[in-house]
């Protein structure tokens, strides 16, 4: 139960632990999870309606290929996404790519998904807590976009050809080869750089969804 006391106090904000904790004998375990959840949510409001916007089109962009390569004339394709790699390459080809292996695509998809609740729980909590959160959130989905970066770079250069631009592989023929960021790429990194710096108004901007009766105090 530690391991829950801990997460519930990570997710509480500093209101929130003044409402339900103000008895000095804060709620532990599943009990005390859950009341901060429900607090969280009987007084939802989001403070930071950017920061949720970017944390959406970020999420938006996952379905898209961040990176895209044209070969033999357009013959054969391979898509970049960021979590898993795409392409319809014959038999002979496959050396030149690395398969995204299954246990890794899962754990990249988990990582993916946390990144948004991140932004969510930060998004709708109010004050310095909130704001640590988005920063925290933005840094680490520029971090991941860096990361893809880092592999595509790895996975090119061990065949000695560039990540981006013209390049071409001698294969019985000449194989022309056209790779490119695409725009999905950006907007990721667009969005997560905003995530940040949203943080100076988080506050401002707030967003009531709860009524004044669904937000009384909770009785433990």
């Amino acid at each position: 139960m530690k391991l829950i006391d801990i997460l519930s106090n990570l997710l509480a904000s500093e209101p929130t632990k003044n409402r339900l904790w103000s008895g000095g004998n804060p709620p532990g375990g599943l009990n005390g999870f859950y009341h901060v959840v429900r607090d969280h949510f009987n007084r939802f409001t989001i403070y930071n309606p950017i920061a949720l916007a970017c944390g959406i089109i970020f999420s938006a962009s996952l379905f898209f290929p961040w990176w895209y390569a044209k070969i033999y004339e357009s013959y054969y394709t391979i898509n970049a996404y960021a979590f898993i790699l795409q392409h319809d390459l014959p038999p002979e080809g496959m050396s030149f790519v690395i398969e995204t292996p299954a246990v890794a695509v899962v754990f990249l998809i988990l990582m993916l998904a946390g990144y948004f609740l991140l932004v969510f729980w930060g998004s709708t909590m109010e004050g310095k807590k909130g704001k640590l959160f988005l920063i925290w959130s933005g840094l680490f989905m520029l971090l991941y976009t860096a990361g893809f970066y880092g592999a595509l770079f790895f996975a090119t250069h061990r065949i000695n050809q560039p990540v981006t631009g013209y390049s071409f592989i001698i294969y019985s023929v000449q194989v022309d080869v056209f790779m490119f960021f695409t725009r999905a790429y950006f907007v990721a990194i667009g969005s997560a750089a905003v995530c940040m710096l949203s943080t100076i108004l988080h506050g401002h901007l707030n967003v009531r969804l709860y009524s004044s009766k669904s937000a009384d105090n909770d009785k433990l």
